[in-house]
C-alpha cells in the first residue's frame, strides 16, 4: 500500500492547479458589475445633465434587478392638470433610472422590449437598442448585459431620448 506524503508530486500538482483556478475565479469576480451605479457616478449625472447646482437624491437598490436612481428638482418636468376651470402645473422631479440585467442575450432583450408600444430602433448604441417614448425608456444590449435607461428630465421627448443615448454610451464605454 503506497502512502501519499505532503511532498508527493501528485499533491504539488493539485496545489498548483487549485492556485490557477482560484486566480481565474478571483479575476472574473473582480470584473463582475454589481450595480449600474458603478458605471454612472453622481459626477457623471451632474456633467451630462448640467445639474451641478441641484441637490441630487441617489439610490442604489435591488428591485427586481439592480437599479441606480438619480432624482433632482429643477422644474423642467411637469404635468398640466385641469381642475374645474383652472389649469394647474404640477412639477415632478427630473429622474434617471438605470436597471442592469446580467448574463443576458438577444432573446431576453426581445422579450423585454416586446411590451414597448412605440418602439424606435436606435442604431450605434450597443449591440441593439430600442427607445420607447411612452415610457421615456432606452433598452440596450452590450457584452451580455442589458440595461434599461429611463430618462425623464424634460417634457420634450427628443431631449430625453438624446440624454438616454448619452448615458447609454457612457455605460458601454465603461463595461469590460
Amino acid at each position: 500500500m503506497a502512502a501519499l506524503s505532503c511532498n508527493s508530486k501528485e499533491n504539488k500538482t493539485n496545489k498548483t492547479e487549485n492556485k490557477v483556478v482560484d486566480k481565474i475565479s478571483n479575476s472574473e469576480e473582480s470584473n463582475i458589475l454589481n450595480s449600474p451605479c458603478e458605471l454612472v457616478s453622481l459626477e457623471d449625472i451632474k456633467n451630462i445633465f448640467a445639474v451641478a447646482e441641484y441637490s441630487i437624491e441617489t439610490e442604489d437598490n435591488v428591485l427586481t434587478y439592480t437599479t441606480c436612481i438619480y432624482k433632482w428638482e429643477d422644474a423642467k418636468v411637469f404635468k398640466l392638470q385641469k381642475m374645474a376651470v383652472q389649469e394647474i402645473k404640477m412639477v415632478m422631479p427630473s429622474e434617471v433610472l438605470i436597471v442592469m440585467v446580467k448574463k443576458t442575450n438577444e432573446n431576453i432583450f426581445n422579450q423585454s422590449t416586446k411590451v414597448y408600444k412605440q418602439p424606435q430602433v436606435i442604431s450605434n448604441v450597443g449591440e441593439m437598442a430600442i427607445w420607447d417614448n411612452r415610457m421615456s425608456h432606452l433598452t440596450f444590449l452590450s457584452k451580455r448585459y442589458m440595461f434599461h435607461v429611463h430618462v425623464k428630465v424634460s417634457n420634450v421627448e427628443i431631449a430625453n431620448r438624446q440624454k438616454a443615448i448619452e448615458v447609454s454610451n457612457l455605460i458601454i464605454g465603461k463595461i469590460k
